[in-house]
């Protein structure tokens, strides 16, 4: 059977979908993913994935209109996590059966990739264990056994200073880590306030094949990190304003850091440092 999964979002939302669509390949399906392409390629990487429909492309502009291409149809079921009339209207034209899923949480005492995976239910039970590691490409790695930093995400308010960012790479080198930075467009028009090496706008590919040969990797709510568990590297991830028992990277390898308060000032650099022992002590 064939399924369309539509996941209109950022590189964290697009990976969030796995749990779901390993959830419907249990129950029979594989998945056809309707998502930007620049952030969901990776995701060809799992074998019950056939293919990948490029959201952003003008051939399925009429999508966002309501109507789905007819050449295109022909899917047993449709699951659309949206709040889009015009993106549900289009999957009831491109499947017999077609679910709407909320993309907020409903709850917060489980990770937003299982309660998708959960109100997809009537195609499936949820998968509840834990997931394979996204397969990458080794030979296309920048660096090999690095401790990753990327300082950066989409939202300003969801970013540890970059003061503590530098002071947790200045003890994480006395204890022998060789520490890299991770810069992409948003970081790179800030101001230079670390010194090391660095990895400055790799391409997805790159990216990903350097995290999951990492030896840790360190950074904000932000898809970056998604990426970062997604491929199975050990993860800290450093949780404010969004709830890390809902949004956290959804891998094998994966510890957060929130702050009670909600502002990511309140977490101390040795409450990371700590995290980074524990993900290496447990391996």
């Amino acid at each position: 059977m064939r399924a369309l999964v539509i996941r209109i979002g950022a590189l964290g939302d697009v990976l969030l979908t796995r749990r779901l669509t390993y959830s419907l390949r249990l129950s029979g399906f594989r998945s056809t993913l309707f998502a930007p392409a620049r952030h969901a390629t990776l995701l060809q990487a799992d074998p019950w994935v056939d293919g990948i429909l490029d959201s952003e492309a003008p051939a399925f502009s009429a999508a966002f209109a309501g109507c789905w291409p007819k050449s295109l149809g022909g899917f047993d079921a449709a699951v659309v996590i949206s709040h889009s009339h015009d993106l549900i209207a289009a999957a009831r034209g491109a499947a017999t059966t077609s679910i709407r899923i909320d993309p907020a949480p409903v709850r917060e005492d489980a990770p937003v990739s299982l309660q998708w995976a959960e109100a997809a239910a009537a195609l499936g039970a949820p998968f509840t264990g834990v997931m394979a590691r996204l397969e990458t490409r080794a030979q296309e790695a920048a660096f090999v056994g690095a401790t990753l930093i990327h300082p950066g995400s989409g939202s300003p308010r969801k970013n540890w200073p970059i003061e503590r960012f530098v002071e947790l790479s200045r003890n994480l080198e006395r204890a022998g880590h060789k520490v890299v930075w991770i810069r992409g467009p948003a970081e790179m028009g800030l101001k230079e306030a670390w010194a090391g090496e660095r990895i400055d706008r790799p391409s997805l590919h790159t990216l990903a094949a350097t995290l999951a040969a990492s030896r840790l990797f360190i950074g904000n709510d932000s898809g970056v990190s998604h990426l970062a568990g997604a491929v199975g590297a050990f993860t800290v991830t450093l949780f404010g304003p969004t709830r890390g028992e809902v949004w956290r990277p959804d891998g094998p390898r994966v510890r957060t850091v929130r702050a009670s308060s909600g502002a990511l000032d309140d977490i101390p650099v040795g409450a990371v440092l700590d995290a980074v022992d524990q993900a290496l002590e447990t391996g």
